[in-house]
């Protein structure tokens, strides 16, 4: 009894335990449901929303470059993102015919897609970007086929692409997967990208859409466009002749050209040739991949992709910004005008240019002339056009080494033209602490400091504007796509290096050099005024194994209309390997025939004098189904020789053919009538090296027509000579055929 009685008493003792814990249980439970529902509800709904939202990147488009005209330089194509979602594939059989499908289709590998389509807890696998829309036709076609829409899908996205392919490449420049790599393309880089959007969707386990709240979609905003100072038609002239300069003299290392408004500073055309496309900017061009492959690397080897990747960069590079050159005599335009402004010469002050061309500075070896025979007794209107190397020097001896130095500077020899493209070199100089009596003599025409193309058409362009000195620029504007102007480009003059009547003088007289005897001859182009002068360099740099340099670079300058100049245009070629290596021949036609077509296109008139008239080519017309009789009272009255073959009363041939230009003193028109047909019985003599008389004599005995192009004005003791004719010597043509004849003076022009 007295045990039972004890396990009675100690009941209730056990359920009151056994009750307190489990309401301490149930208290722990509810305390961790507030933690979980309450406190941390916005954590843990964060996780659930990561692990059932799929989100998907809007892509931004990039912003348009145009060019003033808003022609589109660079632009944007949609091209398509080829992906499966492996956790949606049934079985083997189905990943082998998604694998031999878009293999076929897309070009890529069989077994990478096998690989990818067995990682079944994904949900995007990626088998080819940048689809082109019609091998994403065959996709969504193969899709439909064969009931793949869960399997495969395609993704909008976009690609730069430019319309021009090649076109301004160094100063454009391409895009990369992080953004612009060169060119505008990396200055404005953060104007042009835009805002990637984002779709934000519920999924369940199998990756297929649900409803949810929580979906989302958030716009993309594009990028900003561009609208450059580059002109499509002053870009392609310029390029056009710097291939054909580059293809007649052989540089060694590039040629580049720039084409400048002297009055704003924007940059109308900028190029470098060789260049590449921008549509496929990791292939070289011919000449570096004939280097690559001539290199003797194997193919793939460390050596082998350090090359390519140097040719490769080489040719991005932009030569007009980030290359220094020696600018030669072209800088005697800038000396020219220290030391008219500072009043310590005249155009009729006399120098001298002893028999040898030696000019003695004491303590140090002497300074030559070009011309190792010497200038003689000139004036310095006669020193400066013929590029008298001790006429500057003896000027600037004048001017003196403080005053020379501080419009070096203020010309902005000593610092970046501050032009909105990236990598532009720093000009070398001397310091003023060793800028003595050498330094004074040789810097006065040009040698012994490097400045960049783009610093010297800037200082040029100084002088063509009545003397300000202006920064370069490339971008007018940037809008947006709605046309809302969100910069705006003003003209900024750095400041007033001289006065305007210093400039009018010099243009005045560069123009004179240009249709007389100067050494910039050769950018003569008829019914223009045209200032220009040349440069001859040394590329001191590179030396043979005697310590001398054998390199140059040739250069010309010019701007037009000399009386009121609206552009301004260099050309540098850089290390020549042709016969003469002077800015003279392997610069400054190339300049005359590019302002010889833009001037027009600017608006500017040709103004013909009384001689150019006499030597002006006319264009003839079509005469054939005239009635000969009219035809040959037109061709009277137009002042034209004509010769009629045949007996037939209506006109059935012609040579020259219409559309061609002959002379208008020597030309003649053969018309053929009734059964009369021309004969190809004629040899075209060779008339390369003769001068233009001779060579027109020949060609008229020959019973042929011919045009004079290039350098066809009268020169005072020079002569100019035939370099190019068209067709070729030796081809057999008709009676009447036009020969095409190219002149360029080859004397009087080492400059």
């Amino acid at each position: 009894m007295n045990k039972a009685s004890k396990r009675i008493r100690e009941l209730p003792g056990r359920g009151l335990a056994l009750l307190i814990l489990c309401l301490a249980v149930w208290c722990a439970i509810i305390i961790r449901l507030i933690k979980l529902q309450i406190i941390d509800y916005d954590k843990y709904l964060s996780l659930v929303i990561d692990n059932i939202q799929i989100e998907t990147s809007v892509t931004a488009e990039r912003g348009i470059i145009y060019d003033r005209n808003m022609i589109q330089l660079a632009t944007n194509n949609t091209v398509w993102r080829v992906f499966i979602s492996p956790g949606t594939i049934a079985d083997m059989e189905q990943a082998k015919l998604i694998a031999s499908g878009l293999s076929e289709i897309l070009g890529v590998e069989y077994s990478d897609v096998i690989e990818r389509a067995q990682k079944t807890w994904r949900l995007d696998e990626t088998i080819k970007r940048n689809v082109e829309d019609e091998k994403a036709d065959e996709v969504r076609e193969f899709i439909k086929e064969n009931n793949l829409e869960k399997q495969i899908y395609l993704q909008a996205s976009s690609a730069r692409y430019y319309p021009f392919g090649s076109l301004a490449a160094q100063t454009i420049g391409v895009v990369g997967t992080d953004g612009g790599l060169i060119g505008l393309e990396l200055q404005y880089d953060s104007f042009l990208t835009g805002v990637s959007g984002r779709y934000i969707s519920a999924k369940n386990a199998r990756g297929l859409s649900m409803p949810y709240k929580y979906d989302t979609y958030i716009d993309a905003s594009n990028g900003a466009n561009i609208v450059s100072t580059l002109d499509v038609t002053m870009q392609l002239a310029l390029e056009k002749q710097l291939k054909q300069t580059y293809e007649d003299s052989s540089p060694l290392n590039r040629v580049t050209g720039i084409a400048i408004d002297v009055n704003t500073g924007a940059i109308r055309a900028m190029g470098t040739y060789p260049d590449f496309d921008l549509n496929s900017p990791y292939v070289l061009d011919k000449d570096s991949q004939y280097k690559l492959d001539n290199c003797g690397y194997a193919a793939g080897s460390a050596e082998y992709n350090t090359m390519y990747q140097n040719l490769l960069y080489s040719l991005w590079k932009n030569k007009a910004v980030s290359e220094l050159y020696e600018p030669g005599s072209t800088f005697k335009v800038i000396t020219t005008g220290m030391c008219l402004e500072e009043n310590v010469i005249k155009w009729d002050d006399q120098f001298f240019c002893s028999a040898n061309g030696l000019v003695v500075i004491p303590g140090v070896s002497p300074v030559h002339c070009h011309k190792r025979s010497g200038h003689g007794l000139v004036t310095y209107r006669v020193g400066l056009q013929q590029s008298c190397n001790p006429t500057l020097m003896q000027a600037a001896a004048r001017l003196g080494r403080e005053k020379f130095y501080n419009y070096f500077k203020a010309f902005g020899y000593t610092e970046k033209s501050g032009v909105d493209l990236p990598g532009e070199a720093t000009p070398y100089y001397h310091s003023y602490n060793n800028f003595n009596a050498l330094e004074l003599a040789v810097c006065s025409f040009g040698q012994t400091f490097k400045v960049t193309a783009l610093q010297q058409i800037t200082a040029i362009s100084a002088v063509a504007n009545g003397g300000n000195l202006l920064t370069p620029y490339l971008v007018e504007q940037i809008i947006d796509d709605n046309g809302n102007v969100l910069y705006q480009h003003e003209t900024e003059i750095r400041r007033q290096v001289i006065s305007s009547e210093v400039c009018s003088s010099i243009a005045e007289v560069l123009e004179e050099g240009v249709a007389g005897n100067g050494g910039a001859k050769n950018t003569y182009v008829p019914g223009y005024k045209i200032a220009a002068k040349t440069g001859t360099s040394e590329v001191r740099d590179i030396l043979d194994e005697n310590g001398q340099s054998y390199l140059r670079v040739g250069s010309t300058v010019a701007f037009a209309p000399s009386d009121d100049p609206q552009i301004a245009v260099i050309i540098v070629v850089d290390q020549p390997q042709c016969e003469s290596v002077y800015g003279s021949i392997v610069a400054a036609p190339y300049v005359a025939k590019y302002l010889e077509e833009i001037l027009p296109y600017l608006g500017v008139e040709r103004n013909y004098s009384e001689e150019e008239l006499a030597k002006l080519s006319v264009s003839v017309k079509n005469y054939v189904g005239w009635p000969v009789k009219d035809a040959t009272l037109d061709i009277g009255n137009r002042k034209i020789n004509y010769e009629v073959k045949g007996d037939g009363d209506i006109v059935t041939y012609q040579i020259p053919a219409s559309g061609n230009t002959i002379n208008k003193e020597t030309g003649k028109i053969i018309i053929y009538t009734g059964s009369a047909e021309p004969e190809a019985d004629i040899e075209v003599p060779k008339v390369t090296g003769m001068t233009s008389s001779n060579a027109n004599r020949t060609l008229v005995n020959a019973g042929l027509n011919v045009v004079f192009e290039g350098a066809t004005q009268s020169a005072e003791g020079a002569v100019a000579y035939v370099t190019e004719q068209s067709p070729a010597p030796g081809s057999l043509v008709t009676y009447g055929t036009v020969v095409t004849v190219t002149l360029r003076f080859l004397d009087g022009t080492a400059n």
